[in-house]
């Protein structure tokens, strides 16, 4: 006789429920929805106000109206802060906004589990209002129901799923005229998609993170266990600090901007290589963001220059160029007693290295550059150290080269240099070093 734990017990019996319901047609389609996914000939397409609508979006809250400018159309927020100026923002510029939904831990408490059935049916009811509150925004277009919740713990992913679907089911009851999505990780086991496309009925799009994995989508949506519903990239860009080679210490190797445009351009035309089910996508991040680093997946400097990653979405998304190029950083190198270095490059405490920059300009224009050294930061997502820019190390600043003291502590840091056109365009590039102690 075959013995089987009780949380196994309980998650095969919301797998047969969740597959009772979804095998039954709820009923039939709401073509009068103010934005509905409709089904025809095996295509998925999404509708607004009854006209077909493909999402050109990125993921972000800044610089909206350059991306309205730009050719974009949505974008996405992974939670409530601050929706109400965003949306009515977006609504002023005639963007859409996917808006996000917080789902499980942390957001849910440290201590949450998912098979306290009280304490999760009380977390939905607390959304309702919310939901009540924005379901008839004009810029509303699809709820984002969590983001890659499984990665947060509180139960196994079968049961997490199970909660996103309970979740998408409250919304559909308040509001019957906007999708559901929830967002996975791009890189998610193919052969469970369908199983999941089972346990939540209720969600319309699935939603991939995917970088370097984009190109497993097409196996991911369309293979033999795949989602075979309507989806969204719900975000895309280069390589993710993730997927890339780390240094001997362990700290990722930043791509240069050059490389990662190319790599830009590789995933946007393996994503519209799908005509059928593909319903638009989002790059991530339109802005300024840390993480890895301040520049790994920012689009935007801090002071707002343009990077040539926003400008290679312009015209993906519009077909015209940007007026003015921005500058490219090809490379960076520190000057050691064994030559250029700039690949597990190590360096000794307290001692004066040269670091210079190859840098180019397509347009020929002058630049004027910034540097920065910045601690190593072990946990990619939390930039209290990084926040320190060591400028008092600089000695010497002579725009592409700079001389400069190594720290005194012995550990991993980081070198960065930025250069800015006089037309509001920055390129930038960074690599790793560790200190040593004689």
């Amino acid at each position: 006789m075959l013995h089987y734990s009780k949380e196994l017990k309980t998650t095969l019996f919301l797998i047969s429920i969740s597959l009772l319901f979804s095998c039954s047609k709820i009923g039939p389609e709401n073509h009068n929805s103010t934005v509905a996914v409709r089904y025809q000939d095996g295509r998925a397409m999404l509708y607004r106000h009854g006209e077909p609508y493909f999402i050109k979006g990125a993921g972000g809250t800044e610089h909206l109206d350059k991306l309205a400018e730009y050719g974009g159309n949505s974008i996405r927020t992974w939670s409530l802060h601050d929706a109400d100026s965003i949306l009515d923002a977006a609504h002023q510029l005639g963007l859409t906004v996917t808006l996000g939904l917080e789902i499980g831990r942390p957001y849910w408490g440290n201590d949450f589990s998912y098979w306290k059935f009280w304490e999760v049916d009380q977390k939905i009811e607390e959304l309702r209002p919310v939901i009540e509150k924005y379901k008839d925004h004009p810029a509303l277009l699809m709820w984002g129901v969590g983001n890659e919740v499984k990665e947060y713990g509180g139960g196994k992913r079968v049961m997490v799923f199970y909660i996103i679907d309970k979740v998408a089911k409250m919304i559909k009851k308040v509001d019957s005229n906007h999708p559901t999505m929830t967002a996975v990780d791009g890189a998610i086991y193919k052969d469970r998609l369908a199983l999941y496309k089972f346990i939540m009925p209720n969600i319309d799009i699935l939603g991939f993170n995917a970088f370097n994995s984009i190109k497993r989508m097409s196996d991911n949506v369309n293979g033999k266990f795949g989602w075979r519903k309507a989806y969204i990239i719900s975000e895309w860009g280069p390589s993710g600090h993730w997927e890339i080679t780390d240094t001997e210490w362990g700290a990722p190797k930043e791509l240069n901007m050059s490389r990662k445009q190319e790599l830009m351009e590789i995933n946007w035309n393996t994503i519209h290589q799908d005509s059928a089910l593909l319903l638009g996508s989002y790059a991530f991040y339109w802005g300024f963001k840390h993480e890895a680093t301040h520049t790994w997946f920012s689009l935007f400097s801090e002071d707002g220059a343009e990077s040539s990653l926003a400008h290679f979405l312009k015209y993906a998304w519009s077909g015209k160029k940007a007026d003015n190029l921005a500058p490219i950083v090809d490379n960076l190198f520190i000057e050691t007693s064994h030559g250029l270095a700039n690949d597990n490059v190590y360096l000794t405490a307290n001692q004066e290295y040269i670091a210079s920059a190859s840098t180019k300009d397509p347009e020929g224009d002058s630049l004027t550059y910034r540097w920065e050294i910045r601690p190593e930061d072990t946990y990619f997502l939390n930039h209290q150290n990084f926040n320190y820019n060591m400028e008092h190390l600089i000695l010497s600043d002579k725009g592409d080269k700079i001389q400069f003291i190594t720290p005194i502590d012995e550990g991993p840091y980081r070198i960065f240099v930025f250069t800015f056109d006089p037309h509001g365009n920055v390129g930038s590039h960074n690599i790793p070093f560790y200190v040593v102690r004689r």
